[in-house]
Formats: C-alpha cells, sequence, structure tokens
C-alpha cells in the first residue's frame, strides 16, 4: 500500500513537473513591427524566399492572413502603439508620430519632452504621450524590473513605442545626422550601439552602398521584362541633404537593424536572464523607396521583401545560436496601411484633381472673416484636420462649436472633400457609422474639423515648406501577422484577427496581465 502511494505520488509529482516545464515562460521576446508589409506581397513572392525567414514564419506559427487595424490613416508609430497595447488611438494617446502645437502653430513629435536630453540628437523624448501600458511594461511589472528590455527601429516615435515605458533603451536613425540617437529617459542603453557611433558610422559607408536588384536578371512577380532589363541602381551621398531619411527608407536600414540585433543578443546575453524574461522589439520597412522610377514602386518593393527575408533568415538563425528556438516567443505584425503611389491622373485621363490646402485654409478663412470680422480665424491643416484659432474665437466671443460646424458646412463643399466632420460628430454615440474615426484619433490632441477625401485625388499641404503630397486611395488590402514560438501549433488563420488582439494574445502566452487598455479577446493559439 505504501509503495503504491509512493509510486503515485512521484507519478503526480512528475506530471505536475511536465506541466510546469510546458507552461514556462519564454526566456525572450522578439516582438517585430513591419512598416506596410502586405499579405498580397508575401504570397506572391513565397516561392523566391529561402527557408529560414517568412517561409519558417509561414510553416512554424500562426500566420495571420488578416490583421485588420480598423482605423484610417496610421502611421508605423500608431500602428505599433495598437499592436503593443492592444487599444486604439482615442485611448492609447498616439494617433501619429507628429502632433500639432497650437502654441507654435507648428507640427511637433508627439513624444516630445524637455525634461530629459537627446544622446547623439538634439531632440528631446520620452513615452510620457503613451497614456497606457504595454506589453513590456506588464511583463516588467510581473518580473519585478528584472526583464532585460531593448528596442530598435528606424525612427523615434516607433522605437519609444516598442520600449515602453519600462525599457531600458530605445534607438533610432537621426536624420540629420545619420547616428543612432536616444533619449536620456532610457537608463542602460547598451555601450556597443553608442560605440557604433564611432567604430562603424553610417557617414563614412553611405558613398558606398549601392542598392540594385539582388536577383539581377531574374523575374520578379508583376515586374515587366523590360523593367528587369533595365534593372535599378540606387547610391547614397552624403553630400544629399536627403542621404539619411532615404537611406531610412532603404533595405539598408534593415540590414543595419538586423546586425545591432544580433549584437544585442549575443552582447546583452539576451534570453539568459536568470531573473526573469527579456525583450527584444524591432522595427523593420518596407515602406516604397520614394526615388523609385516606376510609378507603382513594385520592382523596388518586392526586392525589399526579399532582402528583409534574408535579414529575418539571419535573425532568426542568431536566436536559434544564442537562446534556443524553444526559449522564444516571436511575433511579427504589418503596421496595417500602404502609401499608395501617386499617378498622373492626367495622362491616364483618370477621374480625381488637386485639393491644395493653402487654398483651402484661404478660403475658408475668408469666409469666417466676411461673417465675423477681419481675423485669423484658421491657424492650421495636420493630418486631415483643420485647427481654428482658439485665440481668435476667444477674441470675438464666438462658440467654437458654432464656428466649426460653419466650417465644416464651407469645407464639404469643396472639391475633393467628399465629407467632414466636427470633433463634436465624431464624440458623438448617436452616429455609429464614425466610430473607426472617433477610435482613429486622440480628442485631447485633435482639430476641429475632420476632412475625408474623395479617392483618387491628391492632398497637396503647401501651407508649409516643404510641401508634401499625399494620394487619398480607399482600396482594402491585407496586412499579415505571425505568432511563432514553443507550444505553438502552426496553422494559416484566413478570417481577419483585430490588430488589438496580438497584446492580449502574447499576454496570455506569458502568462501575465494583458496591457490596461486591453479588451479584445486573446487569439486561441
Amino acid at each position: 500500500m505504501n509503495r503504491l502511494l509512493t509510486t503515485f505520488v512521484v507519478g503526480l509529482a512528475g506530471i505536475q513537473g511536465i506541466t510546469l516545464a510546458a507552461e514556462s515562460r519564454p526566456k525572450l521576446v522578439v516582438g517585430i513591427m513591419v512598416d506596410q508589409l502586405r499579405t498580397d506581397y508575401l504570397e506572391s513572392l513565397r516561392d523566391m524566399f529561402g527557408n529560414g525567414g517568412f517561409r519558417r514564419l509561414m510553416h512554424d506559427g500562426i500566420y495571420l492572413k488578416d490583421v485588420d487595424f480598423v482605423v484610417p490613416g496610421g502611421d508605423a508609430s500608431s500602428a505599433s502603439a495598437i499592436v503593443q497595447t492592444g487599444s486604439y488611438p482615442r485611448m492609447n494617446g498616439i494617433s501619429g508620430a507628429m502632433i500639432y502645437d497650437p502654441s507654435s502653430k507648428m507640427l511637433k513629435p508627439i513624444f516630445t519632452d524637455d525634461a530629459y536630453l537627446g544622446n547623439f540628437t538634439t531632440e528631446t523624448y520620452s513615452p510620457g504621450a503613451l497614456r497606457v501600458t504595454t506589453i513590456t511594461d506588464e511583463l516588467s511589472v510581473e518580473e519585478g524590473g528584472k526583464s532585460k528590455i531593448h528596442s530598435i527601429a528606424p525612427d523615434a516615435a516607433q522605437a519609444i513605442v516598442l520600449a515602453g515605458h519600462t525599457g531600458q533603451s530605445a534607438f533610432w536613425v537621426n536624420e540629420e545626422t545619420g547616428r543612432w540617437s536616444t533619449s536620456t529617459y532610457y537608463t542602460d542603453p547598451p555601450a556597443s550601439l553608442k560605440d557604433r557611433n564611432y567604430t562603424h558610422p553610417l557617414i563614412s559607408r553611405l558613398d558606398t552602398m549601392i542598392w540594385t536588384p539582388l536577383k539581377m536578371g531574374e523575374p520578379y512577380p508583376y515586374v515587366s521584362k523590360k523593367e528587369i532589363s533595365d534593372g535599378f541602381r540606387y547610391t547614397f551621398s552624403r553630400s544629399d541633404r536627403d542621404a539619411f531619411s532615404l537611406y531610412k527608407l532603404s533595405p539598408f536600414v534593415n540590414d543595419d537593424i538586423t546586425e545591432i540585433a544580433t549584437e544585442y543578443i549575443s552582447d546583452l546575453k539576451l534570453g539568459k536572464n536568470d531573473e526573469g524574461t527579456d525583450v527584444l522589439n524591432i522595427g523593420y520597412t518596407l515602406a516604397p523607396y520614394p526615388l523609385a522610377g516606376n510609378e507603382d514602386y513594385k520592382y523596388e518593393l518586392e526586392d525589399a521583401y526579399l532582402r528583409l527575408d534574408k535579414d529575418l533568415e539571419i535573425l532568426f538563425n542568431s536566436l536559434d545560436r544564442h537562446v534556443g528556438k524553444d526559449n522564444v516567443l516571436v511575433y511579427l505584425v504589418s503596421t496595417g496601411y500602404f502609401e499608395e503611389p501617386i499617378v498622373d491622373n492626367q495622362v491616364y485621363r483618370l477621374p480625381g484633381g488637386t485639393f491644395s490646402v493653402k487654398r483651402a485654409m484661404s478660403l475658408l478663412n475668408a469666409f469666417l472673416s466676411a461673417k465675423y470680422g477681419n481675423g485669423a480665424y484658421v491657424d492650421q491643416y495636420a493630418k486631415n484636420q483643420i485647427y481654428l484659432s482658439e485665440k481668435t474665437l476667444e477674441e470675438k466671443n464666438l462658440h467654437p462649436e458654432k464656428i466649426a460646424e460653419e466650417a465644416r458646412d464651407f469645407l464639404v463643399k469643396m472639391s475633393g472633400v467628399a465629407d467632414a466632420y466636427t470633433m463634436a460628430d465624431l464624440m458623438s454615440p448617436a452616429i455609429p457609422q464614425l466610430e473607426t474615426h472617433r477610435l482613429a484619433i486622440d480628442h485631447k490632441t485633435s482639430g476641429d474639423v475632420l476632412l475625408e477625401f474623395s479617392p483618387g485625388w491628391k492632398v497637396v499641404d503647401d501651407s508649409r515648406y516643404p510641401s508634401k503630397t499625399e494620394p487619398k486611395q480607399t482600396t482594402a488590402f491585407q496586412a499579415p501577422g505571425f505568432i511563432m514560438g514553443p507550444g505553438i501549433n502552426a496553422r494559416v488563420e484566413n478570417n481577419p484577427v483585430p490588430a488589438t488582439a496580438i497584446a492580449p494574445t502574447v499576454a496570455g502566452k506569458l502568462r501575465i496581465r494583458s496591457p490596461n487598455s486591453a479588451n479584445t479577446k486573446p487569439i486561441v493559439l
């Protein structure tokens, strides 16, 4: 009887040990955001990929073919915030990398914080504008602050979002100097990356960078034979004023980020932390290259996909070698939007036109001046929004909501404007069809009137220098995501998955609390 009882107890202990081992938290979490990654490109290039990058994600993890971000008008930082927090800009506060500052009447970086100093940059940043917790924040709380948390991305806003409030470091490329920059907010920036600015500076390598097709002369899907025959060739000159911004939109920035990430994994011994789970969050880009010779960017874009595939293989091999694939949880997600090419409608006789922001603001100001007396009623335009002058309205004792309604009714009659809404319209639960716009804006920093433009029109923001042209399209496409790690069975999910489900899903796999603003159910793994 005693022997039977002993056998039962030992067996039960063994089963519990196996269960605990199976449920043990991964030693390293690698979160990857790929700006403008598209499912259709992945599928068309599948046969050209190697086995260790995108194909590995497709075969070994959960392949989410349609991650739905729901809200319009995103960028890399706002999309990363949605994924990391499990909530939309209305709640998390991050509607984009730039916000309008009424005091200066200028756009400014959303994470500007004069309480901190820039490191290799004159800009001062902190994650203070991020009003909720992220996956990394919740993990840090669970681990008692013992997790190592680092992020790398081309742009400051995305790197800051990926590091969360509790990250030891966040690094990005300064467009003016080409240096990897950070903020004194971060307490433990890796010395190797700061040293890189001296030992391996971008400015010393820029003139040697030449981007030509990875598979020269070979066919690329949907690229014409003539384009294949002509090829392409891009160089980067340190004397070019836009050299560093162009570098940040080329595959070379992904190569450098991969090299830095692998150095972090080995040098910082990520995943070898006996006291907690570590995090490495990475931002990559597949943004269309602005100097592309063909109107649809396809040749350069497909080549960038193939090059990123090789970077992912290098990254995953480093994780296998230094941490072990059974100890790493990887999730990779697109940013869910795509910058459409600017097409000359007149050449192809397509419907559309050009909307001049400067002209629209001038006409609106003239309309309000004729009605209420001369004055500067319109402050600025930013991100499809018109900002009215609070000072002028106060001086003339005018009710802001009433003037916003009049501005809306005037602007909606302009060519190229499909519709217009006041902030009161957007905040009203009585208009459910505006829910996506409502979720996309942060009412604390939003303008007074939101414009919705007609498809096929180009919006030229000529109210500031340099002017910027943005095509307006409503074309739908699928944005992919992947989750790969121990205990996750490979499968393809064809149904749409909310982008807000990623954070609670990763949190559930780590057995930690979801970010405090996340309220979407996790994906069943």
